[in-house]
């Protein structure tokens, strides 16, 4: 301790000191944010007679003779006369009670006394002395205060409960809550009577006194406040610092006989180290105790903080907005929830998935730049109804009173605007939690982040839905302009034959006694009503839109089937048939006729270009990892045939193009390849075609493993020997259009 002539350094009064400086911080902080407020300048009074209460007693401490602490210590009791008074008077009007008379009656009273203090001497009678310095005593005069302070007190609890069992509002109700436990601690300051009446306990009493008035502020100046769980979460975490600081305090008591400056960087020294140990344990120590004693709000937080991560990546629209509506039902416990999402079409924002509502009710719909539309695109955070209604002064009262009418009519307590690229995207509608319980400032806090999230998430998901439905009609408009090179094709291949069976039809009466001519021309009839009608199931399999009927098969198997139907005709042409099959091949989901349908075409293909000079069918199978870590098969159909001309490989996929212009058994309609490049298409996958003249034609069929992946267009590839070509789109026709 550092001497001087009256007053001398005394480390039990430092934090008292201290904390009678915040305290009146905090009162003038809270008048000024509403000065017209009765509650505020209650509160004021409150936080100045504690503040005089603290720092008279923290400078009585430090006195070094009996006089002067006395001196103090009547001013000291001074502020101590009215710290009930006003604590009433600020619960009378935060309660909105109407008790003005008795507050005035209060305070007369608590001058009255505060009188007796300065003038008698047989209020505070004089001082004690304990180990931590002096203290006031209290005489016989002091007993009207006693009474006087514990009636105030206890009709203000009493009020607490009352308005408790009786108030519908979450806010309101919540801080009550709040406000209880601390109004409960706040009478353990109690414990700075004993000390008065010559018991020797230390004056730890201005702390829960302190308590409360930190918990009041954050009532008034916030809303929304942490919930009482939450705050017990939170104050747990600083447990630790409560028995440091007795440690400090006793630590210098113990020590002090020590010269002043060892012992100053003793204690430094210590609380250095205790700093260093904190800030390294305090995040586990908060996760422990949220752990520990709420695991079900723990579960919560940690579900929706993973929930809006994960859900940016959904791109299907319909689930998206269901599993938001109800991942915060079933998290938060939330009776009523909508979604309501900006409509281009209509030009207003209209309900797209809701729980708890009544779905018989017509929808309600809210248009675009409307005062409550603007209003939280502007605001960009969560809006609740009760805040609106107890607004603070200065805000739009006309746009208040809007305000909560349309949250009203939604039945929302609670509004997210979900904002994304500085647009309204639509809004998300919580009503009452269970038993009216209050959303806190933290949940309110992770469900902006989760609305951002949802924003970004949902704005994807329209966008998405926006692209496919433009994939279809362009799908539409190619296969509209397809239909002319459909028309002349189809009437170019059954032009010949139409005209030899029209030949036929004529000459028949006057040749049907002729046996040569009606057994030729029959025959040739017959072929060319054949090569009609394949070409007719050929261009209603390119036209007809199937969609494929995914099973668990194996490709290794599906290619020997296929092989094994063409092996004599490869035989008789001199055409040798390998197969390289790789063993460790996944079971893959495909449509098994439609495959077999694809590698035939190719194989028969392959086929007829080695039919003249005989060759070899390669057939294989390989699994192909890309460099975004996707599984891929890949079947490769090669051929040692005459290949494909470089100006004819762009034009392979498209409809009725072929090569194939002589008469043989196999006259080619142009339309095989067309459907290779649509089965392929609907599997998810893409078809390559690579080819050399005079060195033969690879074809490379790319499938995904799992579940089929959306069609895409083929990706390019580095250039290889010889000529490559990539299959192009072509229009299927949706259901819709058969």
């Amino acid at each position: 301790m550092v001497v001087s002539s009256t007053y001398f350094i005394n480390i039990h009064a430092i934090p008292i000191f201290l904390v009678g400086i915040v305290t009146l911080a905090l009162g003038f902080l809270v008048y000024r944010s509403n000065r017209q407020s009765p509650a505020h300048r209650h509160f004021l009074a409150l936080c100045a007679s504690i503040a005089l209460w603290l720092d008279a007693t923290s400078i009585g401490l430090c006195s070094t003779d009996a006089g002067t602490a006395l001196h103090w210590f009547k001013l000291d009791n001074v502020g101590v006369m009215y710290i009930s008074l006003a604590f009433y008077g600020f619960s009378a009007e935060f309660l909105q009670l109407q008790r003005r008379r008795s507050i005035w009656i209060g305070y007369a009273l608590a001058t009255l006394m505060a009188g007796a203090v300065l003038f008698r001497e047989d209020f505070v009678a004089g001082v004690h002395r304990f180990w931590w310095g002096y203290f006031p005593q209290w005489g016989p005069a002091s007993t009207p205060f006693f009474i006087i302070f514990f009636s105030y007190m206890a009709v203000a609890f009493t009020d607490y409960i009352h308005t408790y069992r009786t108030v519908t509002t979450p806010i309101k109700r919540q801080q009550i809550k709040f406000l209880l436990p601390a109004f409960v601690i706040a009478y353990t300051g109690s414990i700075d009577f004993f000390p008065a009446f010559g018991y020797e306990i230390y004056p730890l009493g201005y702390i829960p006194i302190f308590l409360l008035t930190a918990v009041i502020t954050t009532s008034i100046l916030r809303y929304r406040l942490l919930d009482a769980a939450l705050l017990v979460s939170r104050s747990a975490v600083y447990l630790p610092l409560l028995p440091f600081t007795l440690l400090l305090v006793f630590l210098g008591h113990a020590l002090d006989d020590l010269p002043p400056g060892t012992l100053s960087l003793l204690l430094a020294l210590v609380t250095v180290i205790f700093t260093i140990v904190y800030v390294m344990f305090q995040p586990r120590l908060q996760s422990a105790v949220n752990k520990a004693f709420f695991p079900s709000r723990h579960d919560a937080y940690e579900t929706l903080t993973r929930f809006s991560h994960a859900m940016v990546m959904k791109l299907d629209l319909a689930n998206l907005q269901a599993e938001l509506v109800d991942t915060l039902q079933a998290v938060m416990g939330i009776e009523k929830i909508s979604l309501f999402l900006f409509d281009k079409e209509k030009g207003c924002y209209v309900p797209k998935a809701s729980r708890g509502l009544n779905e018989q009710r017509s929808p309600m719909r809210v248009m675009n730049n409307e005062p409550f539309t603007n209003y939280l695109l502007a605001c960009n955070q969560p809006i609740v109804k009760e805040e609106l209604q107890q607004r603070s002064p200065g805000f739009d009262e006309r746009l208040a009173a809007t305000l909560v009418e349309t949250m009203t009519q939604l039945g929302s307590e609670v509004c997210l605007p979900l904002v994304n690229k500085k647009s309204l995207v639509g809004f998300v509608n919580l009503g009452h939690k269970p038993s009216l319980g209050l959303y806190s400032h933290d949940e309110l806090s992770l469900l902006r982040s989760l609305a951002d999230n949802a924003a970004i998430a949902l704005d994807n998901a329209v966008l998405h839905e926006e692209w496919k439905h433009t994939q279809l009609l362009l799908r539409r408009a190619d296969r509209l302009r397809s239909l002319e090179a459909i028309a002349g094709g189809f009437a170019h291949e059954v032009r010949n034959p139409l005209t030899s069976i029209s030949t036929f039809i004529q000459l028949v009466p006057s040749r049907r006694d002729d046996p040569y001519f009606m057994d030729s021309f029959s025959a040739q009839v017959v072929d060319d009503l054949a090569r009609i009608e394949r070409l007719i199931e050929e261009i209603l399999d390119y036209a007809r839109y199937m969609k494929p009927k995914f099973s668990a098969e194996s490709l290794n198997n599906i290619v020997s089937s296929c092989l094994q139907f063409i092996e004599v005709k490869a035989d008789k042409l001199g055409i040798t048939i390998e197969k390289h099959l790789t063993d460790d091949l996944p079971a893959m989901l495909v449509d098994r006729q439609q495959i077999k349908q694809v590698l035939m075409n190719l194989a028969m293909n392959a086929i007829d270009a080695m039919a003249k000079t005989g060759g070899r069918l390669t057939v294989t199978t390989r699994r192909v990892v890309r460099l975004d870590k996707s599984g891929w098969v890949q079947i490769e159909v090669a051929d040692t045939g005459c290949g494909i001309a470089p100006e004819d490989l762009p034009h392979i996929f498209d409809p009725f193009f072929t090569t194939k212009h002589e008469s043989t058994d196999r006259v080619g309609t142009g339309l095989g390849l067309s459907i290779v490049h649509q089965i392929i298409q609907e599997h998810g996958g893409t078809v390559e075609a690579r080819s050399t003249v005079g060195q033969g034609t690879n074809f490379l069929i790319m499938l995904p493993e799992g579940k089929p992946k959306e069609s895409t267009a083929a990706s390019s590839s580095s250039e290889l020997a010889g000529t490559f070509i990539t299959a192009r789109r072509f229009p299927i026709i949706p259901r819709s259009d058969r």
